[in-house]
This record gives structure tokens, C-alpha cells and sequence, in this order.
């Protein structure tokens, strides 16, 4: 579901005012069906979807499914002139773009009259991690503001969005450019000065965040995924991507930890950015050291030093996150959050309640029988963090994998998936995981093979929740029968409580809710 724009003072646009951004950018082609009065036409709505429409709509033709039949549709609903990459032959004044989607995003901004310019937006990218990242510092900045008696921040994540006004599931990670400054204007109608926003390559990589400027940015990291003939055509092309992030950056984070780092470091200099550096390794210095690293059944415990002010170092710092590899995310929040003025007592109270919705999320039944576990793990980088983090806290388990890969896009996941689990479970579920159009027995036989040739027995059920409940079973029973606990692991979907195929969002119990239900059941039970 979309956000909706909030009434605020408008300001009256003509599609002439339009036409003069698209020139002064070199945009137009050309205008077709144009009169005399037709840049005096007044825009009072700009659409892309002609099932809402209202009077007076500039409608944008984009998308490779579009159909002229949608603009036809669109007149008869009160478009007053159209957008497109030619002439689509109507009788109806139209201007014809050499890029949609640079013209698409000028027409956004202009409609909702540039509201990032009133707004300081930290962006944060990255392969694995970003969705954590951008969830401890959005805990941190809504303690630190409630403190000040301000609006929380604005919220725009592959998880959920908040505009100040309402909260939604997302659908892309970073949304099309209507729907994002749809979002960031109500985050200025609701009296919002931060947002936190989490941008995926496909964002970078297409223009959605041209213009938008970060007061903070970082890249978690970069490993090879979404590699696709729909995403990015290798490698090299995902990496550019998620360097970009560095064009809107004022000021960057780096992790000199990761791969990769010496190349932001390099993009940064070449931009003369300021750069904070920080670090998860012993012994190298950094502006911002995580230090005496701890994991505790309850989460993570660490020290903050800073090299910039010590008197911004943090002793004991505990966060309610498990996976050493979150001590890396939860940094970056930090390192940012100090950055900006935000006091130690309201980063301490954030992270010690920090909770990632669908996010290394733990249902232990009572009895150590099993240990129920839901992530969003779906790449060769997540996927393998995983699998070390349980080896280290849950060794001696068996571990029961369910998980499943995305049709139509990131095909190069496939063979890396089966490799990670077929090299670390013991069992696997092969299950849907948002297959389109494809069939699901096709996105398997790309995974399969890597189970077999490892001896990992598999099974496949396209309904998520008939796997969960089966390996819960299996858990239970192994149990009872040999006394062996197991990792039952949910992968992939998290809390999203939909199933995208066949072009349709299909309603589903989400991960979370059906293993949160199995264990707790079982637990009563034992009463």
C-alpha cells in the first residue's frame, strides 16, 4: 500500500513550469497536439497510474509494461497532457522526453515542491546489514527526540515507511520517485526535520534518489547479488551502484574493515568529503573503534572509543541484537548518531530495546529442544554470517534451513544459496520467496543441485508455512528421539506478511507469526 500525500499549502504549477525544468535539463524531444494555451494548462496532480486519476492530472507514461490503452484510459479520467518517450498519438498535449525517468523525477520534485531541501536525510546502503543499520539509528534519533519533545524521524526502509503521519510494509526498498516524495513531503506537513532512509542499488542505479542530498552516508558493504538481465548486468555494474551513494553523501562513513573500503575512501578524496572511519578490528585505528566485543544470550556488549572526541567514548554498551556481525551496523548508528549531536544516556536506553522486525529474530522452546529462528537472510553474504554466527553460539545443533530465492531477478543468488546451506544445514525446506512470474520448480533446479552434490537431504513446498510447521516437527521429534536440539531457521521473508507472484501481492501468515505461534503453543504444552 502507497502512502497518501497530506493537504498542505500548495503551490500552483502550470505544465508550462514543468516543460521549463525538462528544457533547462535538455530533456524535451519535442511536444506534440501543443496549442498556444497549452503551457497555461494548470497541473493540479501528477499520476503514473491511470486507475486514480482526478481533474487536471499530468499524467507520466512510464513502465515496460505500459499500454497506450492506460493514457486513453487516463484522458476519459482527466489527464490534461501526458509525459512520454514518444508520441503516443492522442489527441491530447503531450511532451516527449529523451530520458522518463530524469523527467519523472523533476516533475516529482516540482509537484511536491522539493521537500527535501527542508529535511536532513541520512542514507545507508550496503549488500547485508543496511535494514539494521537504518533500524538502530532510527531507535537512537526517536529516543534522542522525544527527549526534545520533536517528531520522530521520518522512516524509508525495504521493512517498513513512516511519514510522521502513517506507517506502512514497504514494497521497494527505496520507492519509485511519486511515492517517495509523496512520503517526504508529509514528513515536512508532520513537522519532521530527520529522516533515515535505506537505498537499494536499483534506487541508485535508476535515478530515484537524484537530488537528494545525505547528510550522512554509508555503505555497510558490497558483495556480489542482483545480478539479472532486470537488475544489473554484473558485478562491476551492482558495485558502481552502490558507490553512488557517495555522490549524495556530504559526509561519509567507512568501515575499514570490509572489501571495498579503499575504493570509497578513494571516490570520497576525489569529492573532497569529510570522512569518519570505523572499525570492528582489534588493534586498527579508527575514528570510531568497537572494542572488547562480547555476545551474550541477550545480545551484544561492546565499547565505543572515539578517536575525534573522547569524551563521545562508551563503556559496556549493550545492544539487543544477536550475530557478532551486528556489531558492525550497530557502529555505524552510533558513529552517526554522535556525529549529530545525539547524548550517550539516549544511544544506551535505544540500543538496549533495539528490535529489527524479521531480523535475527529468536523463539526458544522451554525445554532446549529447538531454537526457532526467523531472518531476512536471502543473499551469499547474509546467508553465510549466519551459518558462522550459529556454528560459534549453537554448535552441535542440527540445523533445519527454509528458504527459497526470487524469480525473474538476482539468478546469480541461486547456486550461492544452495552452496551456503549445503555447506552448513543439515536439512533444507525450499520454499517461495516472492517467485513473479517464474515457475517455482525452475528457481529450485537452480539451487538443488548444490544440496545433492553435498548430501543434504531437501524437500520442496511452495507454501511457506506448511515448511515452517514440518521442520518444527522434525525438531520436536529428533528431539524426543535422540535428545539432539536443532536451529529451525526461517529465511528470507522475515515479518513481510505477502507473497509476490504472478504480478500479485498474495496475503500470507509472515514468519514471524507462524513461528512465534508454534513455539509458544509448545511452550504452554510443557506447563
Amino acid at each position: 500500500m502507497y502512502m497518501q500525500v497530506q493537504d498542505y499549502p500548495r503551490q500552483e504549477f502550470t505544465l508550462g513550469d514543468y516543460l521549463a525544468d525538462l528544457r533547462s535539463e535538455g530533456l524535451v524531444s519535442g511536444t506534440v497536439s501543443w496549442e498556444a494555451t497549452s503551457e497555461a494548462l494548470p497541473v493540479q496532480h501528477v499520476s503514473y497510474d491511470s486507475r486514480q486519476l482526478s481533474k487536471n492530472t499530468f499524467f507520466i507514461c512510464k513502465g515496460k509494461n505500459f499500454k497506450r490503452q492506460y493514457l486513453l484510459d487516463a484522458i476519459d479520467r482527466g489527464a490534461i497532457a501526458y509525459l512520454a518517450d514518444k508520441d503516443l498519438e492522442v489527441d491530447l498535449p503531450g511532451i516527449i522526453v529523451c530520458d522518463l525517468r530524469r523527467a519523472l523525477t523533476l516533475c516529482a520534485q516540482r509537484y511536491f515542491e522539493w521537500p527535501q531541501r527542508d529535511l536532513s536525510i541520512i542514507g545507508i546502503t550496503g549488500t547485508k546489514g543496511k535494514s539494521t543499520t537504518v533500524t538502530c539509528l532510527r531507535e537512537i534519533f526517536d529516543v534522542w527526540l522525544e527527549k526534545q519533545k520533536l517528531p520522530p524521524a521520518g522512516f524509508i526502509s525495504s521493512i517498513e515507511e513512516f511519514d510522521g503521519f502513517t506507517s506502512e510494509e514497504s514494497v521497494l526498498t527505496t520507492p519509485e520517485p511519486l511515492e517517495l516524495f509523496t512520503i517526504l513531503r508529509n514528513c515536512v506537513t508532520a513537522g519532521i526535520d530527520h529522516v533515515i532512509l535505506e537505498s537499494s542499488s536499483q534506487g541508485l542505479k535508476y535515478g530515484r534518489l537524484d537530488d537528494i542530498n545525505f547528510s550522512y552516508g554509508s555503505i555497510v558493504n558490497i558483495a556480489e547479488d542482483h545480478i539479472s538481465d532486470i537488475e544489473h548486468k554484473d558485478f562491476e555494474d551492482y558495485k558502481a551502484a552502490k558507490l553512488a551513494l557517495i555522490d549524495h553523501s556530504e559526509k561519509l562513513l567507512v568501515s575499514l574493515d570490509i572489501e571495498y573500503s579503499d575504493l570509497m575512501l578513494e571516490k570520497a578524496a576525489e569529492k573532497q568529503l569529510e570522512v569518519i572511519t570505523l572499525s570492528t578490528t582489534e588493534g586498527l585505528a579508527a575514528d570510531y573503534s568497537a572494542e572488547n566485543i562480547r555476545s551474550r544470550a541477550d545480545g551484544l556488549v561492546f565499547d565505543v572509543k572515539s578517536l575525534r572526541a573522547p569524551e563521545r567514548n562508551i563503556k559496556d554498551l549493550f545492544v539487543s541484537l544477536h550475530g557478532l556481525f551486528n556489531t558492525e551496523n550497530a557502529l555505524i548508528a552510533i558513529a552517526i548518531a554522535l556525529e549529530s549531536g545525539v547524548d550517550e544516556t539516549s544511544i544506551r536506553r535505544a540500543l538496549s530495546q533495539v528490535s529489527v522486525p524479521g531480523r535475527m529474530m529468536l523463539f526458544p522452546t522451554d525445554d532446549g529442544a529447538m531454537l526457532g529462528l526467523v531472518d531476512y537472510a536471502h543473499n551469499k553474504l547474509s546467508f553465510e554470517a549466519l551459518f558462522q554466527w550459529l556454528h560459534k553460539d549453537y554448535p552441535n545443533h542440527k540445523y533445519i534451513a527454509i528458504f527459497g530465492s526470487t524469480g525473474d531477478k538476482a539468478v546469480n543468488r541461486r547456486p550461492e544459496l544452495g552452496v551456503a546451506a549445503g555447506e552448513n544445514a543439515d536439512f533444507v525446506y525450499l520454499t517461495s520467496d516472492d517467485v513473479g512470474y517464474e515457475p517455482f520448480d525452475s528457481i529450485n533446479a537452480d539451487m538443488t543441485p548444490y544440496l545433492d552434490s553435498r548430501g543434504v537431504a531437501w524437500t520442496a513446498d511452495p507454501v511457506r508455512e506448511n515448511c515452517i510447521r514440518d521442520a518444527f516437527s522434525k525438531a520436536i521429534q529428533l528431539y524426543r528421539e535422540t535428545g539432539e536440539q536443532s536451529v529451525v531457521m526461517a529465511l528470507g521473508k522475515g515479518d513481510e506478511s505477502s507473497i509476490y507472484k504472478d504480478g500479485i501481492y498474495e496475503p500470507i501468515n509472515s514468519d514471524v507469526t507462524v513461528m512465534k505461534h508454534l513455539v509458544e503453543t509448545y511452550n504452554a504444552a510443557l506447563k
